[in-house]
């Protein structure tokens, strides 16, 4: 996929093109991790399944926001965050909510879980997006 104009998967190839890929996936493990031991009080399933969700909220959380801060990642996409900063927040808003969603069979958890990320991912890249 390429960042061209009027492309309907732009957003999509950004997002993928400045995913921190190694960050989220350690991001979204340790708060996995923190939110298991925090709820193994409450029985073994449902601290494996908080678990879970915490994992893929923070995997989304931490890879669109490390897209937007990181040096490493691609100018052409970290620009296109920064100029169109809500729409980069679709994806990592859509796969954070959808995983939750999923893994905690609630379509209204899935649902706050990805307007919650939207608004984040969005507010982070809209301030620190133009910095670059």
């Amino acid at each position: 996929m390429t960042l061209e104009r009027g492309n309907a998967f732009t957003p999509v190839a950004s997002a993928t093109m400045i995913w921190p890929w190694t960050t989220s996936v350690l991001g979204g493990a340790a708060g996995g991790a923190l939110f298991f031991l925090l709820n193994l009080g409450g029985g073994l399933l449902p601290a494996v399944m908080s678990g879970l969700g915490a994992a893929v909220i923070f995997f989304s959380l931490v890879g669109g926001v490390g897209g937007v801060i990181s040096k490493k990642s691609d100018r052409r996409g970290r620009r296109y965050a920064a100029n169109y900063p809500f729409r980069y927040a679709a994806v990592p808003a859509v796969v954070g909510g959808v995983g939750y969603g999923i893994l905690s069979l609630s379509l209204f958890g899935g649902l706050f879980a990805a307007l919650a990320i939207w608004a984040t991912v969005g507010v982070i890249a809209m301030v620190l997006g133009d910095k670059k």
